[in-house]
C-alpha cells in the first residue's frame, strides 16, 4: 500500500537531480561561453612565434637577401612563405596587431607607444575590449610567454610599481623574460623577470642578450614539459635584433667583413636576382628608381664606404647570430618531440630601418635627438663598430636596399615600410612544404589564424568585457590554396601622416613625413599631400602611378580610406613628434606639481622617457639629495639617469662629490669637488641652469657652500639613452661613466632625492 507514495518520491527526487543538473551544465556552459575553458588541451599543438625587429623583405637569405639565415631557410623548405604580408610599418602598433588580431589605431596605438596622447587611437592603453591571442589561449589551457621586446605600453607605466595591466602578465601572458621599450643595449641590458628588475650581464663578459633569451626560452619549455607534459605553449619570442644598437658578438660581425664593400645599389641587383631565382617576385619586377634623397655609394668618399660597409657588417652579423639561436630552440623542440606539433610563424615589425640618416651613426640616441653623426666621429669607432662600447645604427641606403624590390622604409606605408617576410611552418599540420603564397594578409592575420588552426572559438566576453570586432582573418584556406584569392581584401595603413589604403587588388598611397631621420615638424598641410595610386595587381612593387590616369579610382580609394580611418580611430591625424612629448612632459610635470621626490635609498627602473623626471627636456632644474655619508666618506652612485650612450650621475668618489653629464657617448663633462666631504649627514643640491646658448651652467653645492661649478657646452635636445633606467642609489645597465664600476650601489644612506622644474 505504500509503494506508490514511495515511488511518485523517487520519481520526484530524480527529476529534481535531473533539474540541477541541467541547472549547473547550464551554468558550466554559460561560464564557458565568458571564460574558453580548456577543451583537449593536449591534442593541441604548441606555438612559437618569433616577430624580428627591423628586418627587411630583402634582407634574410630566404627572403633573396645577403644575410645568412640557415634556421630560417630550413623552415622555409619545410613550410610556406608569404611575399603579401604586411606590417604597420613601426614596432608598438605592429605588436598591437599581432597580439590583438585588430588594426592598431582601433586599439589605442596609432603611432609609438612613446609618443601618446588623449585621443582614442593613440593612447598606448590597449583596451579590455581587446583581448590579447594570450588570453584566450591562456583561457583555453596553454602555458603563455612572451620573451624579449615588449614595447606597447605606455611609458610612464614602466616601472616596478605598475600598473601593471599593460604589461604582459596583463595581456595574458604567464611568464615574462625581457625589457619594455623600443630598443636595449645587448651587452648590458636591464631587464625584467616578471615584474622584478634584473641585470643578468652583471659581472659577466660573456653575456649576449639574444642568447640569454634563447636560453630562457629553452629554460621554460624544459620546466613545463617536465611538469606537464601534455600542456600546449605559446611562446612569443621577440627578439632586438636586427634594431639597432646593431650588437654582435665579434666573430658574427668579422665574417661578414669585405662583403658589401661594392655597395648599397649593388647590393639591390644581386636581391633582386636571387629573389627571381628563388621564386619569390615575378620575373618582370624591376628595381625603384634610387631615391633621390639617399646618396648613392660611388658618390661616398672613401672614409664614408668605409663606415657604410662595417654598418652593414654589423647588422648582418647581429640577425645571424640571432638566427643562430632561434635554431637553439628549435633544435631542441626537435630532440624533445614537440617540433612536429608545434606551429611556428616568423616575421618583421616592419621594414629595414632609415634612421642612421645619410651616414649612420656609432650612437643611435643621436638620431633619437635629430642630429646627424659625422664621419670623422664614425671613424673613431670603426674597429668598435658593433661591440659593447658603441650603440650603431647603419646609414639609410643600407634600409632602400634591404627592402628590395621596395621602395621607402620603416615609417613609410608604402611597401618597404610594411611588406614584411613571412614564413609558417607546421610539419605535422602543413602538408605543402617550401612553396610561396601571394596572398595579401596582415599583422592582424595572425590571432585569427592560430586560433582557427588550434581549435579555439574567440570568446564574444573576455574577463567580464564585451570585445571589440577582431580585424583580421584566419590565413588557413591559403595554407592548402594558393590561387585563391585573399580573404583579406582591403586594409588601411596610417603612420606619422604617412597614408595609404589597400582594396580589392588597389592601392592609395600617400607620403607626409618622408625622411624619418629629420625631426623637423615643419610640415605641408595634409590637404597639399599628392596621393598616388598603383594596381597592384599587375604592379608587384608599386612602379606605375595612376592616379592621372584613372583619378575616379583613385577618389574611391580615398573616400575608402576616410571611411576605414573614422571606424578605426585614426583621426584626428597628428604627426608631429614634438607635441606628442611637450603634452606628455607637460602633464607629468603638472600631476607632481613640478616637484619630483625619491626616498629612502634605492629607486629602479624609472625609464627616463617616461615616469623619470624630465631633465633631459626641460634644461632648468635643482637636484637635492639628502644623505648620510659613512667614514672614509663614501662612493657610488646617489642618482643616475641613462648610460653610456648618454646620460647623467651625481656620486662619490671616495667622499667627493662628482656631477658627470655624458653628451650622447661623445663628450663627458664632469663637475668635481676638489675635498672630500666628512661622514654624516649633508645635504647635496645640483643647480642645472640651462642658457641661451644651448648649454647649461652646474653648481654643485653641499649645506649652502658652493663646492663645485663648470659649464656643459651642449645638452642633449631631448633624451639620454633612453633604454637605460632612472635609479636612485646606483646605476644600472650600461653606466654614465667609467669612473665607477658595476658594482657602484651608494655606500652610504639616501633620505630623500628632489627633483624641482620651478627652482626660485
Amino acid at each position: 500500500m505504500k509503494t506508490a507514495p514511495l515511488l511518485s518520491q523517487l520519481r520526484l527526487f530524480t527529476g529534481l537531480s535531473l533539474l540541477c543538473t541541467c541547472l549547473v551544465l547550464f551554468g558550466n556552459a554559460c561560464f564557458a561561453a565568458d571564460t574558453q575553458s580548456p577543451q583537449s588541451p593536449a591534442k593541441r599543438p604548441n606555438i612559437l612565434i618569433w616577430l624580428m625587429d627591423d628586418v627587411g623583405f630583402g634582407q634574410p637569405g630566404v627572403f633573396g637577401g645577403p644575410v645568412e639565415t640557415p634556421t630560417l631557410d630550413a623552415l622555409a623548405s619545410n613550410g610556406l612563405r608569404f611575399n603579401n604580408f604586411h606590417s604597420t610599418a613601426l614596432c608598438s602598433p605592429s605588436r598591437a596587431a599581432l597580439l590583438t588580431g585588430r588594426n592598431h589605431h582601433a586599439v589605442s596605438l596609432g603611432n609609438h607607444a612613446g609618443f601618446r596622447s588623449d585621443d582614442e587611437g593613440y593612447t598606448a592603453k590597449i583596451p579590455s575590449s581587446a583581448g590579447s591571442m594570450a588570453r584566450i589561449l591562456q583561457m583555453n589551457g596553454y602555458a603563455t610567454w612572451a620573451l624579449g621586446k615588449w614595447d606597447q605600453l605606455p611609458m610612464t607605466e614602466i616601472n616596478p610599481a605598475g600598473p601593471y595591466e599593460h604589461w604582459p602578465s596583463g595581456q595574458g601572458f604567464d611568464r615574462f623574460y625581457g625589457f619594455l621599450y623600443a630598443d636595449m643595449d645587448h651587452f648590458h641590458p636591464i631587464l625584467w623577470s616578471d615584474h622584478t628588475p634584473v641585470e643578468p650581464a652583471k659581472g659577466r663578459s660573456d653575456y649576449f642578450l639574444t642568447t640569454d633569451l634563447a636560453d630562457k626560452a629553452i629554460e621554460l619549455i624544459h620546466q613545463q614539459k617536465g611538469a606537464r607534459p601534455d600542456q600546449p605553449f605559446l611562446l612569443y619570442w621577440a627578439s632586438g635584433a636586427s634594431h639597432a644598437p646593431h650588437h654582435a658578438p665579434r666573430e658574427y660581425i668579422d665574417r661578414y667583413r669585405g662583403r658589401f664593400d661594392a655597395g648599397w645599389e649593388k647590393m639591390r641587383q644581386e636581391t633582386l636576382a636571387r629573389q627571381k631565382a628563388q621564386g619569390l617576385i615575378p620575373q618582370d619586377v624591376s628595381l625603384p628608381p634610387w631615391p633621390a634623397n639617399i646618396p648613392t655609394w660611388n658618390s661616398l668618399n672613401t672614409d664614408e664606404r668605409r663606415v657604410a660597409s662595417r654598418s652593414m657588417e654589423a647588422m648582418a652579423g647581429q640577425l645571424t647570430h640571432a638566427d643562430h639561436e632561434f635554431g637553439r630552440i628549435i633544435a631542441e623542440l626537435r630532440r624533445m618531440g614537440q617540433l612536429d606539433n608545434t606551429i611556428i610563424i616568423v616575421t618583421s615589425d616592419n621594414g629595414a630601418s632609415a634612421g642612421g640618416g645619410m651616414k649612420g651613426a656609432f650612437n643611435e640616441w643621436r638620431f633619437s635627438n635629430g642630429l646627424q653623426t659625422s664621419t670623422e666621429e664614425n671613424l673613431k669607432h670603426l674597429e668598435d663598430w658593433g661591440g659593447p662600447a658603441t650603440y650603431p645604427e647603419y646609414p639609410a641606403g643600407w634600409a632602400v636596399a634591404g627592402n628590395t624590390p621596395f621602395r621607402y622604409y620603416k615609417t613609410q606605408v608604402h611597401y618597404g615600410g610594411v611588406r614584411e617576410p613571412m614564413i609558417v611552418s607546421w610539419p605535422a599540420g602543413i602538408q605543402r612544404r617550401g612553396e610561396v603564397r601571394g596572398q595579401f594578409h596582415h599583422l592582424n592575420d595572425i590571432m585569427p589564424t592560430l586560433l582557427d588552426l588550434v581549435g579555439v572559438e574567440p570568446p564574444s566576453v573576455i574577463d567580464g568585457v564585451k570585445q571589440q570586432p577582431i580585424d583580421g582573418v584566419s590565413m588557413r584556406y591559403a595554407f592548402t590554396q594558393p590561387a585563391t584569392p585573399t580573404r583579406h581584401p582591403t586594409q588601411y595603413f596610417e603612420l606619422f601622416g604617412n597614408r595609404g589604403i589597400v582594396a580589392n587588388g588597389w592601392k592609395a598611397v600617400v607620403v607626409h613625413r618622408k625622411e624619418p631621420w629629420q625631426y623637423n615638424n615643419n610640415l605641408s598641410p595634409f590637404d597639399k599631400d599628392v596621393w598616388e595610386l598603383y594596381n597592384v595587381e599587375r604592379d608587384f612593387n608599386e612602379q606605375e602611378n595612376l592616379a592621372t590616369k584613372n583619378p575616379a579610382k583613385l577618389a574611391q580609394l580615398q573616400a575608402l580610406f576616410d571611411q576605414e580611418a573614422k571606424r578605426n580611430h585614426v583621426y584626428p591625424l597628428t604627426p608631429d613628434f614634438a607635441s606628442y612629448e611637450r603634452t606628455r612632459i607637460k602633464t607629468s610635470l603638472e600631476a607632481r606639481d613640478y616637484w619630483f621626490v625619491y626616498r629612502s635609498g634605492e629607486i629602479r627602473r624609472l625609464l627616463g622617457g617616461g615616469a623619470a623626471p624630465p631633465t633631459g627636456s626641460m634644461g632648468t632644474y635643482n637636484l637635492d639629495a639628502d644623505v648620510a655619508l659613512p667614514a672614509g666618506g663614501g662612493n657610488g652612485v646617489i642618482v643616475a639617469d641613462g648610460g653610456a650612450a648618454g646620460g647623467y650621475a651625481l656620486y662619490l668618489d671616495r667622499g667627493r662629490p662628482v656631477f658627470c653629464y655624458n653628451f650622447l657617448g661623445t663628450e663627458s663633462t664632469f663637475i668635481r669637488a676638489e675635498k672630500p666631504l666628512a661622514a654624516g649627514k649633508v645635504h647635496l643640491r645640483v643647480e642645472f641652469r640651462k642658457m641661451s646658448t644651448g648649454g647649461a651652467k652646474v653648481t654643485l653645492l653641499a649645506g649652502s657652500d658652493t663646492i663645485a661649478s663648470g659649464a656643459i657646452k651642449q645638452l642633449v635636445p631631448r633624451m639620454y639613452q633612453g633604454s637605460d633606467a632612472f635609479s636612485v642609489g646606483l646605476d644600472e645597465g650600461s653606466r654614465v661613466t667609467s669612473e665607477y664600476g658595476e658594482d657602484n650601489a651608494f655606500t652610504g644612506n639616501i633620505d630623500q632625492v628632489i627633483f624641482d622644474f620651478a627652482p626660485k
